[in-house]
């Protein structure tokens, strides 16, 4: 952990680093594996250890000192707290894409501002240390709001969720009457088999990329998305141009050292990104963050298949926008299906786009008729809807902050910033041209080819398919384990978030199943996931008890 961290979380949670004292642990009967540390797998871990707690209260716990819970949390990753999205690999200046209000559920929002307000002065060292023209804006606008619990309304560094989880599973660790082992590993985990011998005990046997064996009842999956979709192979040679296959590989801050420094070496420099999400405005962020655009001469040009970037979104914005189509279906007391839901939201963004409407008009007033329509569909239509069409609503109602959205607005004045409408088709090396990006516009029937200084690959998963996938995906999938989703975004998963009995998951992984009455399209809401790890904790006690 790093030195600025307050002591007692520096010392929370360290990594078992002895290698013999892994091959002990790994001899042990264990009772859940969490694999990876990121939110799904840590707020579980939290609910697990609250839960039981509770219930050890009103009841006799069915471990003692002498049979403690045995639990263990893999990550690969140098540091063990936040995942990709709150941990350092997005580095410190980052900010939600969402004010905090609309980023936490309510039962989590106010101990968070609290949590904050109390520990503002060492939580805000790195942003300070790291800040470029724009944070210093943010820290203008917003320390002393953090410091006096004024915060709701916001865009606070990502890190700082990532750090307040790791404090909030110290502060439950330290206070349980339980009796548990919890050991984190720095290991990443290579496969996950399912016991069939009914000697062994355990039910699971998992196998790091170091050859340690360790043998499980129970497995939380809680790992992100597989890697971003691979636009060039890794073999070709850049000498000309700068690629980048994926900007939080090893880490954020090192992609923009990258960056920064091929910048400063020259007067003029073209720009292309890969995609329109919001990783594509936290590289504009972050750009613009370190330089001044007008002195350095830098045009930006964003390929997107929808032509646009996520809109400015301004919450509870006046508007007389009314979604129609998905009214007249909503008051219909015939059975709907998907496509009936689909084509209404078609048919109601084309009058929103034709009339000029924005995303603050158009997305309150969709997503309230399109979640009651959704719960009206028979489960095979949920899955459908899952499948297809809710991921492509989502694609089509992306939305942004003001701190993400200024940059972008800035740029189009300046006439340094270009929105593509088109599809990417390959990246091609040429000796006397440089390294060229070939596209094709919308209605286009030819492709253009045109070079750039900087390549940025920002235009987000495949799902489980692809070359991308990490050797532990790749093997649940191929052993047939974990059965992919129609979506080919997430694994199949029971009612309980089960895999199998005593195999969960839980975050990005859930995307395009129906668990109950629910469809799930994606999983990328904070809150979301924290409303999963309940219901996936009191799973895993059964199981254990």
């Amino acid at each position: 952990m790093f030195n600025w961290v307050k002591e007692d979380l520096r010392d929370f949670g360290k990594y078992l680093e002895s290698s013999s004292d892994i091959k002990k642990l790994s001899l042990k009967d264990i009772d859940i594996t969490f694999v990876g540390s990121g939110l799904a797998s840590t707020y579980t871990l939290i609910e697990f250890i609250s839960q039981l707690g509770d219930q050890g209260k009103r009841n006799q716990p069915p471990y003692s000192k002498t049979n403690p819970i045995q639990l263990i949390m893999f990550e690969k990753d140098s540091w063990f707290w936040g995942g990709i999205p709150y941990g350092r690999r997005s580095g410190f200046t980052s900010l939600i894409i969402t004010p905090l209000d609309e980023f936490l559920p309510s039962s989590e929002l106010q101990p968070f501002i609290d949590w904050m307000s109390k520990n503002i002065d060492w939580l805000i060292v790195p942003f300070r240390e790291n800040a470029g023209s724009r944070s210093k804006i943010w820290l203008k606008d917003s320390e002393e709001k953090i410091k006096f619990g004024k915060s709701a309304g916001i865009h606070i560094p990502r890190y700082f969720f990532g750090i307040y989880l790791w404090d909030k599973l110290r502060q439950v660790v330290n206070s349980s009457d339980l009796d548990l082992e919890l050991s984190f590993i720095k290991r990443e985990i290579s496969s996950i088999y399912k016991i069939t011998d009914s000697k062994r005990s355990g039910r699971f046997t998992i196998s790091t990329t170091e050859g340690e064996v360790f043998s499980s009842s129970n497995v939380m999956l809680g790992v992100g998305m597989p890697n971003i979709r691979t636009l060039v192979n890794d073999g070709i040679n850049f000498t000309n141009s700068i690629v980048i296959r994926d900007p939080y590989f090893p880490d954020l801050d090192s992609t923009m050292s990258v960056v920064y420094s091929r910048l400063n070496s020259q007067q003029q420099t073209n720009i292309m990104i890969i995609g329109a999400n919001a990783g594509a405005l936290e590289l504009i962020y972050q750009i613009t963050n370190e330089i001044e655009t007008p002195a350095y001469k830098l045009k930006f040009n964003i390929l997107s298949p929808q032509g646009k970037l996520p809109g400015l979104y301004i919450r509870d914005k006046q508007t007389d926008f009314e979604a129609n189509e998905l009214h007249y279906l909503s008051e219909s007391s015939n059975e709907i299906t998907a496509d009936n839901i689909f084509e209404a939201f078609q048919k109601d963004l084309s009058v929103a786009n034709e009339n000029n409407y924005e995303i603050s008009d158009t997305l309150p007033v969709f997503t309230g008729f399109i979640g009651n329509l959704v719960n009206r569909l028979s489960k095979k239509e949920k899955f459908k809807f899952v499948t297809f069409y809710g991921v492509e609503i989502g694609r089509l109602q992306r939305r942004a902050g003001l701190e993400y959205s200024n940059p972008v607005q800035e740029l189009i004045t300046e006439g340094s910033l270009e929105v593509i409408e088109g599809k990417f088709k390959s990246i091609i090396v040429d000796e006397e041209l440089g390294t060229l990006v070939e596209y094709q516009k919308k209605e286009s029937q030819h492709s253009e080819r045109h070079s750039f200084d900087i390549i940025i690959n920002c235009s987000g998963s495949p799902g489980l398919t692809g070359d991308g996938l990490s050797s532990l995906l790749k093997q649940l999938k191929e052993t047939g384990i974990c059965i992919p989703t129609s979506s080919n975004h997430g694994f199949r998963v029971g009612d309980n978030f089960e895999v199998c009995p005593g195999f969960y998951i839980n975050g990005p992984l859930l995307a395009g199943n129906v668990v109950g009455s629910m469809g799930i399209w994606h999983v990328e809401h904070c809150g979301r996931i924290i409303g999963f790890s309940k219901e996936v904790a009191s799973h895993l006690i059964n199981e254990i008890a």
